[in-house]
This record gives structure tokens, sequence and C-alpha cells, in this order.
């Protein structure tokens, strides 16, 4: 009788040993699953790009949607950046003929840089059009390439309407009775700068709209590494 209780009792201590050893080893494989889940979340985090602004100023366009995948120093965003148009600085006793005859001649430099950007970015537009019709270059390339082209464009315009306003400034200084001392305000104009992905990867949020006021540094897009 003795003998038949101690074994029930030694049957009952294995079952509890086997219990407690299958509830440790669950209460291991839960851990590494915690582990491996806290791992992965932090991998993920690091594949997030931040598109930051790169100056103050009034978005113009997005010239990426979301879902699009882009290249290392594609734009992204444009930005306008009010400026003042380039000025000569008075000299004393200058006459404002000469004021405006320099006034002139920097207009006319700005509107030769502006035409070598834009023949530069034509040109590359023209290269990478075959290209990815054969699928060794990415659209988000040639979409970029493109956004460069008309900025250009656009810079261009805007050198060549200084130009006949110098123009129209030198004209008027060589007229009789012309004050001397006068000297032409400065007019406002605007730059357009783009906000471009440090990285190669696919743009998944959009953070900003067409006519927000942005500033320098702000957050206006995320993209999600290909890596």
């Amino acid at each position: 009788m003795t003998s038949k209780r101690h074994a029930k009792d030694s049957s009952s201590s294995l079952k509890t040993r086997i219990l407690l050893c299958a509830l440790a080893s669950l209460a291991l494989s839960a851990a590494a699953s915690c582990k491996s889940s806290t791992e992965t979340a932090s991998t993920d985090t690091r594949g997030v790009i931040v598109v930051n602004a790169p100056a103050t100023g009034e978005v113009r366009r997005i010239l990426v949607g979301e879902g699009v995948a882009v290249s290392a120093g594609a734009p992204i965003v444009e930005i306008a950046v009010q400026t003042e148009a380039p000025a000569v600085a008075p000299t004393p006793g200058e006459s404002a003929e000469a004021r405006a005859s320099r006034n002139f001649k920097a207009a006319d430099a700005e509107i030769e840089a502006a035409r070598a950007e834009a023949v530069r970015h034509d040109a590359e537009v023209q290269r990478l059009t075959p290209l990815v019709e054969s699928g060794q270059a990415s659209p988000a390339q040639l979409e970029g390439e493109r956004a460069l082209f008309e900025r250009a464009e656009q810079r261009l315009q805007k050198a060549q309407d200084a130009k006949r306003n110098a123009e129209s400034g030198l004209l008027a200084a060589r007229q009789p009775g012309q004050d001397q001392a006068s000297a032409p305000a400065a007019v406002p104009s605007e730059k357009l700068v783009a906000a471009t992905a440090t990285s190669a990867g696919t743009v998944s949020v959009i953070n900003t709209r067409v006519g927000e006021r942005v500033k320098a540094g702000q957050p206006l897009a995320t993209l999600r590494s290909n890596d």
C-alpha cells in the first residue's frame, strides 16, 4: 500500500516537472519572438528617408506622387523663394546712366547663365528619353530632368524681363535732366529651388501641398528606401 502511494507521488512530481519545463520553453519562445519583432521594427525605421525643405518659401509644385520610385538626387517638391533682383551697388559720384549701364550688363550676364542651364537640362532630357523607352533609365529620372529644364526656362524668362527693364532704365537715364543721384529700386523676384531625395527610394507620403508656406528644414515628404 505504501509502495503504491510512493509510486503515485513520484508520477505526480514527474508530471509537474514536465509541465514546468513546457511553460519555461513557451516563455523563452515568446521572448525570442518579441526580440525578433523589435529588431524588424528598428530595421524598418532605418529605411525611412525624410525630404526636408532646403529654404523658406512657398510650395510651387509637387513633382512626384506617392508610390513613385525615385533615384538619389531626384527633385520631389519645388519651392519658390523670394529674393531681390541682382542690382549694381551705386558708386559715389557715378552717374545714373553709368549705373543703368552696369545693371543692363548684369541682366545680360544672367540671361547667358540661365540659357546655358536650360540647354544643359534640355540635352539631359533628350539623352534620357530613349533610355527610359528601352528600360535603361527610370521614368522618375526623366521627370526630374524635365522639371529642372522647366525651372531653367522660367529663370531665363525672368532674366529676359529684367534685361528689358534695365534697358528701359538705361534709356531713361540718357534723357536730359535725369537726376544723377537717383538709383533704381530693387525689384522683388523669386528663385525656384527643389527639395531632393538624398538616396533612392519609393515615395510613401507627401506632407505638403501646393501653395503652402514652408520653412527651411521642414519635412515635406518621406520615402521608403529600396535597399
